[in-house]
Formats: C-alpha cells, structure tokens, sequence
C-alpha cells in the first residue's frame, strides 16, 4: 500500500480501496494540503490527464486555470482514456472511481466532510472538469460528480435518522420539566445535526446546477444516461429534497430523447419512482404533463424502449392515472408483429381488463382470486373485437395466455361450452371464440406454436419441460375425456365450432382411454369426427376430420386402434360409393342433358325445312 499511488489502486487494486481511503482520512488531521494534493491528482489522472501539476500549482492557481492546463493537454494529445479502454486490466476501472469515492465521503462524514474545505475544493473542480470539451473528461467528472450526490444522500439520511431520534429524546427530556445539561446537549447535537443536513442538500444543489443540468443534454448518450439513472436514484432514495417537479421534470424531457438508451433509462428511473405509493400524491403534476409521452413510448420504434412503457403504463394504471380511454391506441399492440410487445401488452391486458388488479390498488392481485368463469367471460368479451378473423384471435390468446390461469382451467371451458351452470348465457359468436380458445390454448399448453414465429425456427424442450408438457396433456386429456363426445354431439350442426372441437382429438394422451376404460367414450368421439365428415363439405372440417381419424389410426393401441382403422377403412368405402353414385349421377345427366340438345336440335332444322 505504502508504494501504490492513488491511481494505481484505482486502476488495478480495487480491494485496497477501503485501506486507501482510512490512510487518507487519518493523514488529513496533520496534512490537509498534502492529501487533497494526493486526490486532486489522482483526479487528474482518472480523467486520463498526463499533467505535471504540483501541489504549490494547486495552492497558487485558480481552479479554472488548472482546468485550462488539462484541456490543452487534452488538445495536444496526451491524455489516455481509461474510462472506455478495453484493456482488461482496466475491466473493473468504473466501479473502482466509484467504490472510492463512496468510500471517502462515507469516511469523511464525521469529520472532513463538513469541514468547508476538502469536498469544496473537489466540487469545484469535478464541476469545472465535467464542462470542458474533451469527452473523457466529462464521462469522468461526471460520474465522480454524480456518485458524490448520490453518497451524501446516503450521509444525509444518516444524519436524518439521528436528527429524528435526537428530537424524540429531546421532546422526552422536556416532558420531564428539565432544562438542565441534557436538554443543552441535545439541542447542541439537534443544531448540529440539523446544520450538517442542510450543508450536504446544498452540495447536492450546487452538483446538481453546475454538473447534471449542463450533462444530460451532452452529445454523448452515455452520459446523458449516467445523469438520469442517477437522478432516478437521487428521487427514490431522498424524495425530501428531490421529488420535486423541479427536478423531475428532467425525466419527462429525456422522454423525448434522440438515442433510446436515454428513453429507456427515463421510462425505468420513473418505474421505480411510481413503484413507491408513498410518491403518487406528489406525481400528480407531472403525470398530467407527460403521461401522452408515456403512452405514445408503448409504440417507440426500439423494443427495448416499447416493452418497459408498457410496464410503466400498468403502474400508472394501477394508482388510477390513467383514464379507459386513454388506453384504447394500445390494444391494437396485442396484434403487433415483435412477440415481446405482445407479451407486455398482454400482461397489462390481462391485468386491467381480466383480473382488473389495476382497479383495485389497494388489493394486491385481487383479481387472481375470482372464478375462472368471470375471467373468461372478460376474455371473450375482448375476442369479440377480433371475432371475424381467427388469426387475429390467435394473436390475443397466445398474449394473455402466460398470466391466464383460467385459460388452462379445462373443466370450465368445458362446462361453459356446455352450459352447466352458466354465469351469463354465450352468444353464438362467444362460443365460437370459446371453442377456438379451448383450442389455441390446448395447443399451447402441449408445446405447440398457435402463432407463426418469424424466424420459423423449431422449438425444442429439455427434459424438464417435457415432463411439464406431458402433464398438461395428461391434464387436457383427462378433462375431456368423458364430455368429449358431449361436445362434439352438441356442436355437430355448426361448421364454425365443430372444425377446432375435431382438432382438439390431437391433442389428447389416447393410451389413456384404455387406462381408464373410457373405450366407449372415444368409440363415440370417432362416431361423431366420422358424421361430421359427411355433415359439413368445408375444407377446414374435412381436413380436420381426416387428421383425427389418422392421427388415431397412428396413436392408438390394440381394440382402440382397430375400431379407429375399421372406421378409416369405412369412411374411405362410403366415400368412395358416394362418389361413384355421384359420378353416375352426373353421367345421367349429361346422358339425358344431351338427348334433350339432341331433340332440340332435331326439331330446330325440321322448323327450318318446312319454312322453305
């Protein structure tokens, strides 16, 4: 330790740090001078300077004329960047600026720290340096300035707990009637306290006026970032002094910023800003002024901006912010191409029109205590915006279905679609979104895609999830197993249902009707797939149809397996006969179409004879 400079130690000795910083702290008694050299120096040196300052330069000169000399070293060249090297030796470069100042204002605080001499004369200088021309003197001043905010909050609410239960003890001693010593004393520490408080917020102020108000609009994106993570801590961790809309406004400007790290840093710092209940009250304002920019991020043109404003629109749904109405530009998102979109939109979906959690602030996920039934008849309300097209449904189901329990509640589905004990009747539009439902999220509960992937590549599962799979089949299997044939009974006339009840057959775990000995209800289903097939001539149910019946012929074991190759092999002769009988129907009727032009033909020229 005795032969590493400062910068060494930075640099390349991080775990030295602490040790460093207590060395400092205990030289400064007897060598203030002497030691603010050492750390003004190593100033110079993290922000890459390669000065020949000397601590009589320092003593003499004012701090815009040092300032100067390191700009024209910067100017001529020699200045090596360390903050954006990738040397690995200088990987933990960042963190280790930043531990050491924590460290040094957290060992200065019951000393140093206010003694109006040390930390001013660093100040000045961090904020000088964060406004000269050279990048990597401004990335650095500002983090060092920026991390010296955020530890003398750290100090302050320190200070804030010790001022608090100094007055408790003071306001006890004065219930006594006793003005003696003790009274003297906690008055003293209470003034001290309190004059210590008030010395840190305005450090806190001159950083904030003279460093971040000229650094987060910089050209370089990075350190527009670093300023308003910052300031999001900075509101969070001492809302006394900050949440203010003096100070927030500067989050709701960088909204509108050119690079979508800067937005995206915005929309987080302001996510864990409404996260607090205790904030909402003072946010007001602010959320009037900018809550249109929030929505309109939910569509930024960058992903990474997108998804997280829509979380942020669900926390302002959650404290009421936000009008039904203001929403409704949102919902077409659901049908939106990048599938995390979708997911965020479906998650706030499901949120405020299913489970309604968003309505109920002060219950925290009231809504996953309600019947499957409610949450299901909330979703098919929502479907009805999307009945004419059944891709468009997909895209809705497979947005919800991740936080959708009830969509994988398969009894009552099931019980629904068959009218027991209904909530609200279905309207014939509302059972057909519900048939499909039972479908897309059958296949989704089994591995299967219900919305075509853009890169179109293959899923693949490990072990683990097999299993997982396996059980949801297993599940839907046992579910269905007896109503099947119920449904498909019921559903039979209707060309719009009765296409996905078929599917759902494929679905199915088939060993497990003769583990049950439910032979005679899959006899039943194979019975109805069959009718059906000569019930309805749409491509859709026949393709449907024949899948069924082949995917049985191909799944099934020993008498399941011949009923379902009987049934095959019957449908194939009846459908040959009929359309052999068709075929000579329409032989009848050529015959007899060309007999009658024969006759026709015939009497036409014997009119015409006669004539002459």
């Amino acid at each position: 330790l005795e032969d590493l400079t400062l910068i060494d130690i930075v640099k390349h000795n991080g775990r030295l740090i602490s040790h460093a910083v207590k060395r400092l702290v205990e030289d400064y008694e007897s060598n203030p001078k002497s030691v603010l050299f050492q750390i003004l120096t190593m100033l110079f040196e993290v922000c890459g300077a390669r000065h020949d300052i000397y601590a009589s330069d320092l003593h003499e000169a004012a701090v815009d004329d040092i300032v100067f000399k390191l700009a024209e070293l910067a100017r001529k060249g020699l200045v090596d960047d360390n903050y954006s090297s990738k040397r690995k030796d200088l990987k933990n470069f960042k963190e280790n600026l930043v531990t050491f100042w924590d460290s040094l204002v957290l060992e200065c605080q019951n000393g140093p720290l206010f003694d109006d001499n040390l930390f001013t004369t660093i100040k000045d200088y961090v904020v000088a340096i964060s406004c000269t021309p050279p990048r990597v003197y401004r990335q650095v001043a500002s983090l060092v300035g920026l991390q010296l905010v955020t530890s003398f909050i750290s100090v302050a609410k320190t200070l804030s707990g010790q001022r608090e239960t100094t007055q408790r003890q003071l306001n006890a001693e004065k219930k006594k009637h006793s003005d003696g010593p003790a009274v003297e004393s906690l008055n003293k520490r209470l003034s001290i306290t309190h004059e210590n408080i008030t010395y840190l917020e305005e450090s806190m102020r001159k950083i904030f006026s003279g460093l971040f108000m000229h650094r987060y609009r910089d050209v370089d994106p990075e350190i527009r970032m670093l300023c308003i993570k910052s300031l999001g801590i900075w509101v969070v961790s001492y809302p006394s002094l900050f949440l203010q809309d003096i100070y927030l406004k500067y989050l709701g400007w960088t909204l509108n910023d050119k690079n979508a790290g800067v937005r995206r840093t915005s929309i987080l710092a302001l996510q864990s800003l409404y996260d607090v209940d205790d904030n909402i009250p003072s946010l007001g304002l602010f959320t009037e002024r900018f809550y249109s920019r929030m929505i309109q991020l939910a569509d930024d043109i960058d992903i990474s901006v997108a998804v997280p404003a829509i979380g942020l629109i669900k926390q302002l749904l959650r404290h009421q912010l936000l009008s039904d109405d203001d929403l409704g530009p949102l919902y077409d998102l659901l049908i939106d191409e990048p599938p995390m979109i979708r997911r965020a939109i479906g998650e706030l979906v499901y949120d405020h029109l299913i489970a309604q959690n968003c309505k109920t602030p002060s219950v925290a996920r009231d809504g996953d205590n309600e019947s499957s039934e409610i949450h299901i008849s909330r979703m098919l309300h929502i479907l009805r915006e999307f009945s004419d097209d059944p891709v468009l449904s997909s895209y809705v189901i497979d947005d919800i279905w991740d936080d959708m329990k009830a969509m994988k509640d398969w009894k009552c589905v099931i019980s629904m679609l068959l009218d027991e004990t209904p909530i609200a009747e279905l309207t014939d539009m509302d059972g057909t979104n519900l048939v499909r439902m039972l479908r897309a999220s059958a296949k989704k509960a089994v591995g299967e895609r219900i919305v075509l992937a853009t890169d179109n590549r293959k899923m693949y599962y490990n072990k683990s999830q097999k299993e997982i799979l396996e059980n949801s089949k297993s599940d839907i299997t046992n579910a269905l197993m007896k109503r099947y044939p119920q449904l498909l009974r019921k559903y039979l006339p209707d060309k719009a249902k009765i296409s996905p009840l078929i599917d759902m057959m494929m679905l199915l775990k088939l060993e497990m009707y003769s583990l049950k000995r439910q032979e005679q209800n899959f006899k039943a289903a194979i019975d109805l797939i069959v009718d059906a097939f000569f019930k309805h001539g749409d491509k859709d149910t026949l393709r449907s149809c024949i899948k069924a019946i082949a995917f049985c012929c191909t799944k099934c074991q020993a008498d399941l397996l011949d009923y379902a190759e009987n049934k095959l092999k019957t449908l194939e002769d009846e459908l040959v006969l009929k359309v052999k009988t068709a075929i000579k129907e329409v032989e009848v009727c050529f015959t007899h179409a060309v007999c009658i032009c024969t006759g026709a033909r015939s009497n036409m020229m014997t009119v015409g004879f006669a004539g002459r």
